[in-house]
């Protein structure tokens, strides 16, 4: 992989001058070594996956983690399309309480699911979130089995979670999967790779950047939303449909997909109030080499999105984690403190025993980094300490590499705020297991290029240790 040696510049603070041109900037800010109140250690849990599977869509209920939708197999090659035998047609349901996960497919004749909502349901990169028992996935990509065709749903599917857990782990005699899914459709939700959200039931539903693909040549790029879409969800639990909001045009700073947008808390004057962040993404519109985006999109509760100016010397710029990878939140009320955790995944660049490294083409990494943002906004990258567990891969004298396309599960007994970051000042003055890492894809190589990824079955605890 070609790649320039940046030796230890970065870790003395000072931005740095990158050869890449294709990127959104040609600088980067420092990457730190942390100096953090805490730090953040990935181990082995004790059991596993049936199957890998990355790239989906997922609910929590009564600690047990649902997982539909994604792909069984590694990710795309760049010279062709995805094979539908990898798209995820399994109902997982992790319980890590028991250390136990059952599994069912909705290819099942007793699932009374149609061949269409099927492919529905079994999409790459759909977008999701979840209110109550209920969740809501829209879009993604994936094939058509009747046309034969591949492109973007424009599907909106309410799934009812305990009782699709209860069709997977104890199923009564002729319950069907079917009775817990309801489905509708807008062109609106045609997007693949982008974030769904909805602060709270008062607001509109955001649905963040992303793309619409269709077809299945990887030499190029779908058309990308390039906005924070808002709409409103009509549900009675029996009926469902949506209602378009205004929103704003189409931004070309936001051609962005398989990104991390993450939840965040601020404070204001009077009260703390939950927002997003979409950090970094891809692809900037070149059409040679893919390229990361560095400078993040701020996105209010309702929608309303902005980015700093990237040519102010002051703008923080991504350098590390730039791909949708396993991450989590954490605040402090007491400091007014945000804390973002991004775990892996494929990165803009990466340390080595020579320093930090720039990837011409980004790279799977184990690397784990903290986005720091203080009570001025401002915001400081830092290299942890500790990374993914090391998997060594005897046939490439090279070891395995994970993150990218997973996704973190909250411990049941995680103090949380309402959208989901961790309360940091009610955590222990001692190690806690934060939480769950479950697969996402692995690669016996950093090369992005490189073939032979495969989805992974592993799990990974998620230990928070205070300093």
């Amino acid at each position: 992989m070609l790649k320039k040696s940046i030796g230890f510049i970065l870790v003395m603070g000072i931005s740095l001058n990158l050869v890449w041109g294709d990127n959104q900037t040609d600088t980067i800010s420092p990457i730190l070594p942390s100096n953090l109140p805490f730090r953040i250690k990935i181990e082995f849990a004790d059991f596993s996956l049936p199957m890998g599977v990355h790239s989906y869509a997922s609910a929590i209920h009564e600690g047990k983690y649902l997982i539909i939708a994604g792909r069984i197999s590694g990710a795309h090659p760049f010279n062709g399309n995805f094979p539908p035998t990898g798209q995820n047609t399994f109902v997982f349901v992790v319980d890590p309480k028991h250390g136990s996960v059952a599994y069912r497919s909705l290819a099942d004749g007793s699932s009374g699911l149609t061949q269409a909502q099927i492919d529905l349901l079994s999409v790459t990169s759909p977008q999701s979130f979840q209110s109550g028992n209920t969740l809501y996935i829209c879009g993604g990509y994936g094939i058509d089995t009747a046309s034969g065709q591949f492109n973007t749903k424009n599907s909106l599917t309410a799934v009812d979670i305990p009782g699709l857990i209860h069709w997977v782990t104890r199923p009564r005699k002729k319950e069907k999967a079917s009775s817990y899914i309801r489905q509708t459709f807008h062109p609106l939700l045609q997007v693949a790779g982008g974030y769904m959200d909805q602060i709270n039931q008062h607001l509109p539903v955001l649905l963040v950047f992303g793309q619409n693909f269709t077809g299945s040549d990887f030499n190029i790029n779908g058309i990308y939303s390039e906005q924070v879409r808002r709409f409103r969800i009509i549900d009675n639990g029996r009926d469902l449909y949506i209602k378009p909001e205004a929103s704003h045009a189409p931004d070309p700073n936001f051609h962005r997909r398989d990104l991390n947008v993450v939840p965040v808390i601020r404070k204001r004057p009077t009260s703390f109030e939950p927002g997003l962040i979409a950090l970094s993404g891809l692809f900037t519109q070149t059409q040679f080499t893919p390229q990361a985006w560095t400078v993040p999109v701020e996105i209010s509760k309702e929608g309303h999105a902005f980015m700093p100016d990237p040519n102010n010397p002051l703008t923080f710029k991504q350098g590390m984690n730039n791909y949708v990878c396993a991450n989590l939140g954490l605040y402090s009320k007491k400091h007014d403190l945000m804390y973002l955790v991004l775990m892996g995944g494929i990165s803009y660049g990466y340390f080595d025993s020579m320093g930090f490294e720039v990837d011409a083409f980004l790279g799977y990494i184990n690397q784990v980094t903290t986005i720091q943002i203080d009570k001025n906004n401002f915001y400081q990258q830092f290299i942890m300490p500790d990374e993914y567990p090391t998997i060594l891969n005897p046939m490439m004298s090279d070891f395995l590499r994970f993150g990218a396309g997973a996704r973190f599960f909250p411990s049941s007994h995680m103090p949380l705020f309402e959208n989901g970051v961790i309360q940091l000042d009610k955590l222990d003055s001692k190690p806690v297991l934060l939480g769950y890492i479950v697969g996402g894809i692995v690669s016996p190589a950093q090369d992005l290029l490189f073939d032979t990824t495969s989805a992974s079955a592993y799990i990974f605890k998620v230990i928070y240790e205070p300093l």
